[in-house]
């Protein structure tokens, strides 16, 4: 009954927020999850007898057959590589077949947890690393360290981990890192990347002919997840240590003006532009430059543009447009039997030959322009030359961890209305900052107490 009603509120609260979609989603347990990047008890304290015992454990694989059942949210090109990287497993371990069934965003998150209800569903979840809180909400997940030893751990990023911790311990095996959102230009039309915003306007203008369809710059500027990054960089944080608003501030004001001069007082872009408009203008090759996510850059590649990747323009302030960074990577349901060693050895094998190989895990980060987790992969000379990869690394160090609890539900609900209202409606900032906050008070209180809708 725990978990029903666990499942019934995390669906309540889910929304997306990973990849090209633009989508918002967010999580938490009943203890705040943190992106907190110490040492914990799984790192620390881990026990090394059971490490030991896993150890010898995977040395003497079972020859018991397996048929492990991942469901997947990836992109065409994930999927692809999955499947290439499978054929290879299933060679190498004769007795694990491996049944993978794709889903979309959403359609991901919702079968699980209704499935985890009746005590069915995968093996193994692949997704976006916020799903994390909402699955340890509904109690459908466990901590990978029930499964992987600490050698295992010790081969991934911390820093791509500890997206995935909560309450100390980690959910998640992230395979890949990034989905940051970067300066876009067409070097055909522009020489040199902006450094600085006023580079950026100046650019910009030079390649703005709005009678002839030419824009200078486009982006999406209605959805808050692009939004965030000018908050950010005038020094904004959405939450504070006990997950409470902190929207009516000096940077939300400062960052909603600099927005709306975006077009009003820069004259970039048109009004209303949103994702598919400059996706689109982009790809026609109308628009100079944009701002979008490691996850689109290959489609542009394969339609002939010349593409640049930069690090985002620094703002007046001389600190940087900061957006979000987060991971995706592979959860073990809790319907897993731990006492059935041969599917615990299946779990092992098929998380060290995906990720924990170097050059397979290269695969996945090459095959979605993000940057490896696997620390190993990242010195690989098909890494280390890949252009898309040096300029994720080299992009993904402006960027910060995105929140993963329950509260930035309410956060996101509650800046788009005001940030539509100060572009389209020419409301004032500084009252759109406060009616926010307001507005965000209210959600996270009914968040809290299990009746937002």
């Amino acid at each position: 009954m725990k978990k029903m009603f666990g499942v019934i509120l995390v669906l309540m609260l889910s929304v997306s927020l990973f990849a090209g979609c633009g989508s918002n989603k967010s999580a938490k347990d009943d203890t705040p999850a943190t992106n907190d990047t110490s040492n914990n008890a799984d790192t620390d304290n881990a026990d090394k007898d059971t490490d030991k015992d896993q150890d010898q454990d995977a040395d003497k694989q079972s020859n018991e057959k397996v048929t492990l059942v991942v469901w997947e949210q990836m992109e065409p090109a994930l999927q692809e590589a999955f499947d290439e990287v499978e054929v290879e497993f299933e060679a190498a371990y004769p007795n694990i077949d491996i049944e993978r069934t794709h889903y979309e965003t959403e359609e991901l998150r919702t079968n699980f947890l209704n499935s985890s209800v009746a005590g069915g569903g995968p093996d193994i979840v692949y997704g976006p690393g916020d799903n994390v809180g909402p699955f340890i909400t509904a109690d459908v997940i466990i901590p990978i360290t029930d499964v992987v030893t600490q050698d295992f751990i010790s081969k991934i990023d911390e820093s791509a981990l500890d997206f995935t911790k909560v309450s100390g311990k980690y959910y998640a095996v992230p395979d890949i890192f990034g989905n940051n959102i970067t300066l876009l230009y067409n070097k055909d039309m522009v020489d040199t990347a902006p450094q600085t915003w006023d580079e950026l306007v100046e650019v910009a203008s030079e390649n703005r002919d709005a009678d002839n369809g030419l824009y200078g710059l486009l982006y999406n500027e209605r959805e808050p997840y692009w939004f965030i990054g000018f908050f950010n960089g005038f020094g904004g944080d959405v939450l504070d240590s006990e997950y409470n608003p902190t929207l009516n501030t000096e940077p939300m004001i400062k960052a909603l003006q600099f927005v709306r001069d975006i077009r009003e007082e820069n004259g970039l872009g048109i009004e209303g532009m949103d994702y598919g408009a400059a996706d689109s203008a982009f790809l026609e090759e109308t628009a100079a430059m944009i701002f979008n996510g490691a996850w689109s850059w290959t489609s542009y590649i394969d339609a002939g543009v010349n593409l640049g990747v930069a690090p985002m323009p620094t703002l007046p302030n001389g600190e940087r447009v900061t957006f979000y960074n987060a991971t995706k990577g592979y959860s073990i349901s809790k319907e897993v039997d731990l006492n059935d060693q041969a599917r615990v050895e299946a779990i092992r094998a098929f998380l060290d030959f995906f990720v924990g190989d170097p050059e397979n895990d290269a695969k996945f980060a090459l095959a979605n322009s993000q940057a490896p987790t696997n620390l190993e992969s990242r010195e690989l000379d098909i890494i280390t030359s890949d252009p898309l990869q040096v300029a994720e690394q080299e992009t993904l160090i402006y960027t910060k961890p995105m929140p993963i609890v329950p509260e930035m539900r309410g956060i996101w609900d509650a800046i788009r209305p005001e940030l539509e209202a100060v572009l389209y409606e020419g409301k004032d900032p500084e009252q759109a900052a406060a009616d926010m906050q307001e507005t965000a008070i209210d959600n996270i209180s009914k968040i809290r107490s299990n009746s937002y809708e």
